[in-house]
């Protein structure tokens, strides 16, 4: 699977998360999802392959999985902090 068709399957992924959670989640957490599908889908329409996009996707999603309080906790557990 190219970079790009793994970009794209994780951009309808977090979409699905979207949708599911519509009615769920607290407010940061749906701000911080539509922050992260977008800042996905411009790299995505970009169509650059580079080191530094692919960087600034994982980048992206960090900062999505830390506004998950049990992933940031988990995370922080995992990091030893």
């Amino acid at each position: 699977m190219s970079n790009a068709e793994s970009l794209k399957k994780l951009l309808v992924l977090l979409e699905e998360v979207k949708a599911a959670t519509r009615d769920t989640a607290e407010p940061g957490v749906s701000e911080a999802l539509d922050e992260a599908i977008g800042e996905l889908q411009r790299i995505h329409d970009s169509d650059e392959s580079s080191e530094a996009i692919k960087l600034k996707a994982l980048e992206c999603l960090g900062r999505f999985f830390q506004s998950l309080p049990g992933i940031a906790k988990l995370l922080e557990l995992l990091s030893g902090n």
